[in-house]
């Protein structure tokens, strides 16, 4: 078992020194709440490892702002340690408490159990208005066993998170003796969540929206893209168009129950699933197809083609209707969920991207034209049309307002339904691209694929709140109130 380790730990270093991507890149965050420093750590691992994710949080949100420089981030199995890529070098308290969590580090290791992660203090200091107070550091190369052993198996994806006491690591007023504990995932029931995929990462990660920190992580191989959450079904539906399959997880226990393999003939791009959770509707951009795939058998039960470059779906179940935007044609399809026949058809002014229905208008994203139209429903008579920011993408209802994100500008605009301009905008910069709203908490979600994260603008105020740090770009944010 040793030698095998062992041999397993040569592997492993090699293919982090052939394989490791590592972005660092600084940028600053817009509004009053988020760091001025992310990292964008990526690993490609080889198939079949099993990833980690260290988080880093506080134990009290008050102390002495301490700084430290680490490298060596390793995981340890039976005396054998495992590499990982620290998402960071330095360390400070300060920005640990202004995002309420970071990412420390993250990498792919063999599957096996492990008990316990180390990292070396290289340096350390007290930040007093800007000038670092060297110290001295008490046994610089820090080991924390685990609560309980942590089993990986292969394609796993879990997230440790060490917590930081700050004013207890301070001994006296010049040693610095690094006080942390570790914890292992633990998801709370189906309450206060949110889902994001990272497709880059094979992981989806959990959001506690009552806190926006990251809360757990789950590995789904096939680069998962699009997510769509069923409450009332205890589902969440997750396209993986790499492994040409659609998973279904159980929610409450976020286990793997189901795969329902698509055609390899189609190239789903994106997806969404009737409220019943018997169907699931697919885009196949390439191919200017829908698909319609029976979730009970299996089978694809239809399909049609339908413009050119068909680029997002919207499923108005009241009217039992898909709309989907073609990004050549620069029309949008409305087709009978139930016949997959077109019942109607509107031209945009530009390309035509995210889609909303809000009290009979279906407002259209134009990309190109960096435009929103706005249509009656039925019948698709236009309305009107306004600018927005550089390359809209995405829309969302939230707090009487429609937000839109700018993919090309870095900000998310604001409109009253019934208006005919926008009202203003929200600077929140990098490239907001998906979105999503917690009702009960009165949060607005922007993914930002440049900077890897989450930004948290607050309905109530509409002011960036918060930033969740995933160190890698987001695809879908769903939220599960």
């Amino acid at each position: 078992m040793k030698a095998r380790l062992v041999g397993s730990n040569i592997i492993s270093h090699l293919l982090v020194l052939l394989c490791g991507i590592f972005f660092l890149a600084g940028c600053q965050q817009g509004g009053a709440v988020g760091g001025d420093f992310l990292s964008r750590a990526t690993l490609q691992e080889s198939s079949g490892d099993a990833r980690l994710s260290v988080f880093l949080r506080l134990k009290e949100p008050e102390g002495p702002n301490l700084w430290m420089k680490i490298s060596n981030l390793e995981v340890g199995s039976y005396n054998t340690w495992f590499p990982l890529r620290t998402a960071r070098e330095e360390i400070q308290r300060q920005d640990v408490r202004s995002n309420g969590q970071i990412l420390a580090g993250r990498g792919g290791v063999p599957a096996g159990r492990y008990q316990s992660i180390r990292f070396t203090v290289e340096k350390a200091a007290l930040d007093r208005d800007g000038e670092k107070i060297f110290l001295s550091v008490d046994n610089p190369v820090v080991e924390i066993n685990f609560p309980s052993e942590l089993n990986l198996a292969k394609e796993d994806s879990t997230s440790l998170f060490l917590t930081w006491d700050a004013a207890g690591s301070m001994q006296g007023t010049a040693i610095l003796s690094p006080r942390m504990t570790i914890t292992l995932q633990s998801i709370p029931l189906v309450t206060d969540l949110a889902y994001v995929s990272c497709p880059e990462l094979d992981t989806i990660y959990i959001v506690r929206t009552d806190v926006n920190m990251v809360c757990g992580s789950i590995g789904i191989s096939g680069k998962p893209t699009t997510i769509i959450a069923n409450l009332a079904k205890n589902r969440l539906f997750v396209l993986a168009p790499k492994a040409s399959a659609v998973k279904i997880l159980e929610l409450t226990s976020n286990r793997l129950i189901d795969q329902i393999r698509i055609p390899l003939s189609i190239k789903s791009t994106y997806m969404t699933v009737s409220s019943d959770g018997k169907w699931a509707y697919l885009l196949d951009e390439m191919g200017n197809n829908l698909v319609r795939l029976n979730l009970q058998t299996g089978t694809v039960d239809g399909q049609i083609r339908v413009g050119s470059r068909p680029k997002y779906m919207l499923y108005i179940e009241e009217q039992n209707l898909l709309a989907i935007s073609c990004a050549y044609a620069q029309k949008v399809y409305f087709l009978d969920a139930t016949s997959l026949t077109i019942v109607n058809t509107v031209d945009t002014g530009g390309t035509p991207d995210g889609l909303l229905v809000r009290d009979n208008y279906l407002y259209v994203a134009e990309s190109s034209s960096n435009s929103v139209s706005v249509f009656e429903l039925p019948g698709g008579r236009n309305k009107s049309r306004f600018n927005v920011g550089i390359k809209p993408r995405r829309l969302v209802f939230g707090n009487s307002h429609i937000y839109i994100s700018n993919y090309g500008a870095g900000n998310v605009s604001l409109l009253r339904p019934g208006q005919l301009n926008v009202s203003r905008g929200i600077q929140v910069g990098g490239m907001p691209f998906e979105m999503d709203v917690s009702l009960t908490r009165q949060w607005l979600y922007v993914g930002d694929e440049s900077k890897g994260g989450i930004s948290v603008i607050d309905l109530s105020s509409n002011k960036v709140a918060g930033w969740i740090e995933l160190g890698a770009a987001p695809d879908t944010f769903v939220v599960v109130n």
